[in-house]
C-alpha cells in the first residue's frame, strides 16, 4: 500500500483539488488587492448571473454544485452588499428569482479582467496544445464524475 506522500504525489484528484484550492486563494487575494470585497463563492454566482440574470436559487445551486442552504447564505450576503435582489417567482411563490443590481452588473468588467489575468498567470509557460489536451481531459473527468453522481 502506498504511503500518503506516494499517493498524493501521483493522485490526479489530489492535484486537481489542490490546484483549485490554490487558484481560489489567489483569486481572493487579487480581488482584495484590487479593492473588491467579493468572496470566491460570490464570484462563482456572479459569473452565472452575468450570463443569465433572473435565475432561481436552485439553478445557481445546481450550476455551482453547492447545496441550497449555502447558496442562500451567499445570496443573503450579496443582498446586504447591494449586489443582487431576491424576488418571488410570479408563477411559483415558493421559488425565488435572483437579479443583479446595477452595482452587481458594474463589477463585471473589473472582476472579469482579474479572472482573465489569473488564467493567463496560471497557464504561463504551458504550451497551448498541452493546455487544450488538459482541458479536454478535465471535461471527460467532469463527465465521468457527473455520471457517477447520477447512479
Amino acid at each position: 500500500m502506498p504511503t500518503f506522500q506516494e499517493y498524493t504525489s501521483r493522485s490526479f484528484g489530489h492535484k486537481v483539488n489542490k490546484s483549485a484550492r490554490l487558484m481560489s486563494q489567489r483569486m481572493a487575494h487579487l480581488f482584495k488587492e484590487n479593492g473588491y470585497n467579493i468572496s470566491i463563492e460570490q464570484w462563482r454566482l456572479l459569473l452565472y448571473l452575468w450570463r443569465e440574470d433572473g435565475v432561481t436559487q436552485n439553478y445557481l445551486a445546481d450550476t455551482t454544485s453547492k447545496d441550497e442552504p449555502s447558496v442562500s447564505r451567499i445570496i443573503n450576503t450579496m443582498e446586504k452588499n447591494n449586489l443582487v435582489i431576491r424576488t418571488r417567482h410570479p408563477h411559483d411563490r415558493r421559488t425565488n428569482l435572483i437579479y443583479l443590481t446595477e452595482s452587481g452588473r458594474d463589477l463585471r468588467d473589473g472582476l472579469m479582467t482579474i479572472g482573465a489575468r489569473m488564467n493567463k498567470d496560471i497557464t504561463e509557460g504551458i504550451d497551448p496544445d498541452e493546455l487544450s489536451v488538459c482541458v479536454k481531459v478535465l471535461e471527460k473527468v467532469l463527465d465521468n464524475c457527473n455520471k457517477l453522481l447520477e447512479n
